[in-house]
């Protein structure tokens, strides 16, 4: 791959492997730990969603 083809790859793909990759460490948190991890881990698994919310109300304004 050209550097031009690696950075565009880059630009579109980070975002969505960043949230995926926190999103699985939410549910592994929630599933293993108890307390304040329960709510670290409720934190985790609704990053997929505060993320949808934040860019549909970005795109309307």
């Amino acid at each position: 791959m050209d550097k031009k083809i690696a950075s565009t790859f880059r630009h579109v793909w980070a975002a969505p492997t960043l949230i995926a990759v926190l999103s699985l460490a939410g549910l592994v948190v929630a599933l293993l730990g108890e307390g304040i991890e329960d709510w670290i881990g409720w934190g985790g698994l609704a990053l997929p969603l505060a993320t949808i919310v934040w860019c549909h109300l970005r795109r309307r304004s």
